[in-house]
């Protein structure tokens, strides 16, 4: 009877919109219905095509639970043991950080540079297997260079020039720039790779 009453108020819950927020350590929120706290887990329901499905999110990685009605919960506390070096007010901003890097910023211009190099040099030394290399090898270069923040991708124009809030800015767009490049780079290698094989080479049998 108990787990009727909790599916029944997730459904109604979820059929006003009413969604409990998780916020994640890594920027990331999940919505659900919340329907157990504890030190060890979250456990929220989520709606699956006609059913309610519950899943759970360890609690060391859940910075607070916000309930439909706004009420927060805060599970984050500072403990440098633990490796949680913030205050609870510092690590709002890293994770607001975290969260404007992760839907904001915009690696363009490593990411034209590495499609550019991936092209040129396999046209301009007619690599073939060997090209496979440029993609990982300019990634990793991308993984060195300061992660500078994108116009317009700050949500709250307080956290500008904040210390804290560019340290989580840049632990997730220091990542995402390498994965970008990656893929340019090999995008940039598998055009060069056609146009050697399809205009440049026939060009030079003529």
């Amino acid at each position: 009877m108990r787990i009727l009453l909790t599916v029944i108020g997730a459904v109604l819950a979820f059929g006003t919109h009413a969604q409990d927020k998780i916020n994640l350590m890594n920027g990331q929120v999940l919505e659900g219905k919340v329907v157990g706290q504890s030190t060890l887990e979250i456990r929220y329901l989520v709606p699956k095509k006609s059913r309610m499905v519950e899943r759970s999110e360890p609690t060391s990685g859940v910075f607070s639970v916000t309930d439909s009605t706004g009420q927060e919960k805060v599970w984050y506390f500072m403990d440098t043991v633990f490796g949680n070096e913030y205050t609870v007010p510092q690590m709002r901003w890293f994770i607001k950080g975290e969260r404007d890097a992760r839907y904001g910023y915009k690696p363009w211009g490593p990411m034209l540079g590495g499609f550019a190099l991936g092209a040129g040099l396999t046209m301009a030394l007619d690599l073939e297997v060997n090209s496979l290399i440029i993609p990982p090898v300019y990634a990793g270069f991308m993984a060195w260079p300061r992660v500078y923040v994108t116009r317009g991708s700050i949500t709250d124009p307080n956290m500008e020039g904040d210390p804290i809030y560019a340290t989580g800015y840049s632990a997730v767009g220091r990542p995402k720039r390498v994965v970008k490049s990656l893929l340019s780079t090999a995008a940039g290698v598998l055009v060069g790779l056609a146009m050697n094989r399809y205009v440049i080479d026939p060009a030079r049998r003529h």
